[in-house]
């Protein structure tokens, strides 16, 4: 097996939406709609496709759901999202080696948005793919169609690229869709997950690097 290219999820794989995001929505319930949003509510909705995750976040404030999205960006831009260590470095340092892409369930209204605000581009990775472009969504192994046809451009094989993700899903929709799958636990929580699966897992870029090095990075099975 040889890894030709390498498509990661967006959220909590390389960047901290999680611990950047809850804050920002609960400002936002709270400056703009004058209520108290629980972490538990948050915790529900997390993982669900951008639209319906703000519709369920915030109910009946979200009927306007074009007015919600200006509001919700404005206040992301107040509070921007923050890469993991290592991300620009790992993605400067590799493009020249593996094709780069990102396969994410958020909307495309947040997540190239924030793109633009960090050293990379989006030129960085040859397709981003995003809530908008597919009805299904993970654990769904359908969900690797269209990234899938864009890699069949570039002649690569499922059997070829790595997806990197940070949960259960990711995992399940990946492997299911052909591709190899590789954990990336930024918490301990994630971790204990990926062991109780008995699924491979790294724990920071550095250590993937370190990973995609060694001499059997070529050898292992994902």
């Amino acid at each position: 097996m040889k890894i030709r290219a390498i498509l990661f999820d967006y959220d909590d794989t390389l960047v901290q939406t999680r611990r950047v995001r809850y804050r920002t929505l609960k400002i936002l319930a709270k400056e703009k709609f004058h209520f108290e949003l629980k972490d538990e509510w948050i915790d529900e909705a997390w993982g669900l496709p951008g639209d319906d995750f703000l519709r369920r976040i915030y109910g009946k404030h979200s009927e306007n759901l074009d007015a919600l999205w200006e509001v919700y960006n404005s206040f992301c831009e107040r509070d921007p999202n923050l890469t993991f260590p290592g991300v620009e470095d790992f993605l400067q340092k590799y493009e020249s080696r593996f094709h780069f892409g990102i396969l994410s369930s958020s909307s495309g209204r947040r997540v190239l948005r924030e793109i633009e605000s960090f050293s990379f581009s989006k030129d960085s990775f040859f397709a981003i793919q995003t809530a908008e472009e597919t009805k299904v969504h993970k654990p769904n192994p359908k969900v690797f169609l269209p990234i899938s046809e864009e890699a069949k451009k570039r002649k690569l094989d499922p059997s070829e690229i790595l997806y990197v993700g940070d949960t259960i899903g990711d995992a399940t929709a990946s492997r299911g869709a052909g591709l190899c799958f590789l954990g990336m636990a930024h918490e301990g929580h994630s971790a204990e997950v990926f062991r109780k699966e008995n699924l491979e897992f790294v724990s920071s870029f550095a250590e993937l690097e370190y990973r995609i090095e060694s001499p059997s990075f070529f050898s292992s099975s994902f």
